[in-house]
């Protein structure tokens, strides 16, 4: 005998299934609830178009490039360091009349641009941004790039592993999402025990561009030993 609680279910699943029939295009329906559930993860906000930032420990900011290139923002979080790691810099208006130090590493979002050259100088601006004020590291979407600077700095601070380092800055910025390469540079990180080689962090300051920042002197250390170098050999 069918109890009325059986009955009900029979009947809640049978109006789940003519609700489902009666839609024009199914798939599409719930492919539309899918990017709708994204929104609300993404708290309803276009990182295109919107400011958005998040505290990842006291004076350390994980952003996308708006946020970044808003003074307001800037000024509000009382920021003395931005780190850019993007295709492109942020327009030169942002730093006007602003003694904002900044460090730019122009880098892609794929699996084969290779960032752990640059960790160590990241995390050494990172610090020095947390010691005399606050530091924003952002990219275009402050979701992959930077949160792979944030976690490398992360897990070197506090001696964590990729998955804990990862777990710690996704509580506090639910969609970051380094790709796969940056991952694999993260775990790279961990197995050396946060030591990158010299000739890696040459390969860096090689590229860097900085401002008011130790690294503007470094990098121009490099080129020279970079021109120097090759000239002394075939001479």
């Amino acid at each position: 005998m069918i109890s009325v609680r059986g009955i009900f279910i029979v009947m809640l699943r049978s109006a789940f299934v003519v609700a489902f029939l009666s839609i024009p295009n199914p798939v599409v329906a719930f492919t539309g609830l899918k990017n709708w559930s994204k929104k609300a993860l993404y708290n309803k906000i276009d990182l295109c178009t919107q400011s958005c930032y998040s505290q990842i420990i006291p004076g350390l900011y994980l952003s996308n490039a708006r946020a970044a290139s808003d003074r307001n923002v800037l000024d509000h979080l009382n920021i003395t360091h931005v780190l850019t790691v993007e295709t492109r810099r942020l327009p030169k208006s942002t730093f006007i009349d602003s003694n904002i130090s900044t460090l730019f590493i122009r880098a892609y979002d794929t699996p084969s641009t290779n960032l752990l050259p640059y960790f160590p100088m990241a995390n050494a601006f990172i610090e020095e941004g947390i010691q005399k004020g606050n530091v924003l590291v952002h990219c275009h979407f402050g979701v992959s790039r930077s949160a792979t600077l944030v976690i490398a700095y992360i897990m070197a601070k506090y001696k964590l592993t990729f998955e804990q380092a990862y777990a710690f800055v996704r509580q506090r910025r639910k969609f970051i999402n380094p790709n796969p390469g940056f991952i694999s540079q993260l775990k790279q990180y961990h197995r050396m025990n946060y030591d990158v080689k010299g000739y890696q962090k040459f390969e860096a300051y090689m590229n860097v561009n900085a401002r008011k920042h130790k690294y503007k002197i470094a990098s121009l250390a490099a080129v020279v030993v970079g021109i120097l170098v090759p000239l002394a050999v075939l001479i």
